[in-house]
């Protein structure tokens, strides 16, 4: 009896990883409203599943007004894996749609801390803060943009 009763956790985590990949299929080929609803179900699957958040919160990027659902799920997937990286970035550029820089800001940054290859969060980085009117900072992280994309370390920017 306690066999079975530790199974379903893992059947559920199978079913929901399952989910995700069929989900993940068919974003990849355009087809976003079908692709949410198997994110849909992996959530439902595995409600503890990171990567069942983040591809429904990605998915909802794509479709027009769904930011705030995008947010929600973006938040759970990092909340359940801090290092989620590719979460993170998605948070910062849904948190950038909805122009609350400040928070973008720090999901960029989480991004960049959790992988250090993904430059492209220092040059959203430097957006948010351009967007904010402190283009000093705004600055420091385009030129850190740069100087990782052209593995140098100069200050130009060109």
């Amino acid at each position: 009896m306690l066999a079975a009763a530790l199974c379903i956790p893992c059947f559920s985590l199978e079913r929901s990883s399952d989910l995700y990949k069929q989900g993940a299929s068919l974003a990849m080929k355009g087809d976003i409203d079908g692709a949410i609803e198997k994110f849909r179900k992996a959530v439902e699957a595995g409600p503890y599943y990171c990567l069942a958040h983040y591809g429904l919160g990605k998915a909802y990027l794509y479709k027009y007004g769904m930011i705030d659902e995008a947010i929600i799920h973006l938040r759970e997937s990092v909340m359940l894996d801090r290092k989620l990286a590719r979460g993170h970035f998605y948070l910062g550029m849904a948190y950038l749609l909805k122009r609350n820089y400040v928070y973008a800001v720090h999901s960029f940054k989480a991004a960049y801390e959790a992988d250090d290859s993904m430059i492209e969060a220092l040059y959203n980085i430097g957006v948010a803060y351009d967007m904010m009117g402190k283009d000093y900072n705004a600055v420091i992280y385009f030129r850190k943009y740069y100087a990782e994309k052209n593995n140098e370390g100069g200050d130009s920017l060109f």
